[in-house]
């Protein structure tokens, strides 16, 4: 069976590397953080007239929390927490992963925040992972490491990770 595959990008920035690799593959520029990201996954989820075989593959930088991972170094997602919400209202998502990246555990945030035992931070996967668990969708989260959470943006590596980040699509793009 054929499934429609979506690649969904917080910027232009972050797909611009991806594209240039693959101008045929169905991009699309959700915006940055969850409000963003939920809104463009529930229009693709509204206009798609077989949901149920899409399969979205969010991707784009994150942060690393210390040394977890490594500078450039691309990851899938296996699990995503937002600890910015009151305790009790945190749920972490949890995922099967679909590639032999390395999986890791991400933490959403709109602002700087602590670990939480997360490897990386991010500010779309969590919506993600929630529009996918309420309506059946298949996703995977790919995020390519720039920087070390807390760094000045002028240490941060983006165009390496991005180029990197494209690579690696391109070569899960042939898998599925």
């Amino acid at each position: 069976m054929h499934h429609k595959v979506v690649y969904i990008f917080p910027t232009e920035l972050e797909a611009e590397p991806f594209r240039r690799l693959s101008p045929t593959a169905e991009v699309v520029i959700s915006g940055v953080g969850m409000a963003a990201t939920s809104a463009a996954i529930a229009s693709l989820y509204a206009t798609c007239e077989r949901p149920c075989d899409m399969r979205l593959i969010l991707a784009g930088l994150a942060g690393s929390y210390g040394d977890s991972c490594a500078l450039c170094e691309v990851v899938e997602v296996r699990s995503e927490i937002c600890s910015e919400l009151p305790t009790r209202f945190q749920q972490e998502y949890h995922n099967r992963c679909c590639t032999t990246l390395r999986s890791v555990r991400s933490n959403t945030v709109h602002c700087g925040s602590e670990s939480c035992g997360a490897d990386i931070e991010n500010m779309e996967g969590a919506a993600m992972f929630t529009l996918a668990e309420k309506l059946g969708l298949r996703v995977t989260e790919i995020r390519a490491i720039s920087n070390r959470v807390g760094e000045p943006f002028t240490e941060w590596r983006v165009e390496e990770a991005l180029n990197a980040l494209a690579e690696v699509l391109i070569k899960i793009e042939k898998e599925l």
